[in-house]
């Protein structure tokens, strides 16, 4: 009786775990920001499970999970150090000049949850997207776009026109592989210490040039400076000559006046003629006998006469 108990108990117990098992297996709950794809026996359902709560065929069913939300794929320097939900080591190419660049970035993107069946026939899972459509399309489309611009052109402004033109090409070839494109970060491109020295080397002999351009643009302005200066003087030149030729009494007053700097001369219709400043004369003839008498002196000559008796006899002398 005893063995009998415990054999019902034992019998108990496995349908109890089994039934648990069962039940277990038959829910299915998913968490915000994923979603699952109904599998039966290895085969799509085309049923797509959303975030909530589930039941299912147990044992028979399956499920395979794709994240929607926003997931990043990043190429660097230490893939081990970076924060990305999928790392990878940076993109080796070289640009149109031939110059070895080395280039990291880093990807936004989500599934397309409408998709999610497709991507589960077409490509695999959450892993398998990732390898064979985000790390693939980015890595070869990152390697070929720069080489279609120079190094200068990728160490310039021109580098947003090829972050651009990859992000296009990309969400293109995201979009027909049920990944929803977020954005393209061009983070950094590299460049080796050869090219840097090269380009050193380029921007010294460009200043130089732009001073020696100052330079000839400095005497370019001094001869043009020269050139105005002769014709202006050619020019005065001319008038000058007309003038003399219209009114030939003004080489003959130019010539009085070198002459006689203190005599105002004046042009009369019969000829050139002085102009006398009587005050400026009549002040010179004064001063002329002011000098004249403070020369003067008189003296004085004492003379005998035969009486013995002396005689003055004054005589005054110009002098």
């Amino acid at each position: 009786m005893k063995a009998k108990l415990t054999k019902n108990i034992i019998i108990a117990v496995v349908v109890l775990v089994i039934f648990l098992i069962l039940i277990f297996n038959s829910f299915v709950i998913v968490n915000a920001g994923n979603v699952k794809v109904l599998t039966q026996f290895g085969r799509t359902t085309g049923v797509v499970f959303n975030p909530g709560f589930h039941v299912k065929a147990p044992f028979i069913q399956n499920t395979v999970n794709y994240s929607t939300r926003q997931v990043t794929y990043e190429t660097s320097d230490n893939s081990e150090s970076s924060t990305a939900n999928f790392r990878d080591f940076v993109i080796d190419t070289t640009s149109s000049d031939g110059q070895q660049i080395t280039l990291k970035y880093t990807i936004r993107f989500s599934i397309d949850a409408k998709q999610a069946v497709w991507i589960l026939n077409n490509i695999g899972t959450m892993d398998d997207l990732v390898e064979k459509v985000v790390k693939a399309e980015s890595r070869s489309i990152s390697r070929n776009i720069p080489k279609k611009y120079t190094a200068a052109q990728l160490y310039s402004k021109e580098v947003f026109d090829v972050q651009e033109e990859i992000y296009n090409t990309l969400k293109e070839k995201f979009n027909k592989n049920g990944v929803i494109m977020d954005d393209f970060l061009l983070r950094k491109i590299d460049f080796t210490d050869q090219y840097f020295n090269v380009l050193e080397e380029k921007q010294i002999a460009q200043e130089k040039i732009v001073v020696e351009k100052n330079i000839l643009e400095q005497e370019k302005i001094k001869k043009e400076q020269v050139i105005v200066q002769a014709q202006a003087e050619a020019e005065q030149i001319k008038i000058k000559g007309e003038a003399l030729k219209l009114y030939p009494q003004i080489i003959q007053l130019e010539f009085i006046q070198k002459m006689s700097p203190n005599i105002n001369w004046g042009i009369l219709p019969e000829g050139v003629l002085p102009f006398l400043d009587l005050a400026k004369i009549s002040g010179s003839l004064g001063n002329i006998t002011q000098d004249t008498q403070s020369t003067s002196g008189t003296s004085t000559d004492m003379s005998t006469d035969s009486a013995g008796t002396f005689e003055e006899t004054t005589t005054t002398t110009e002098g």
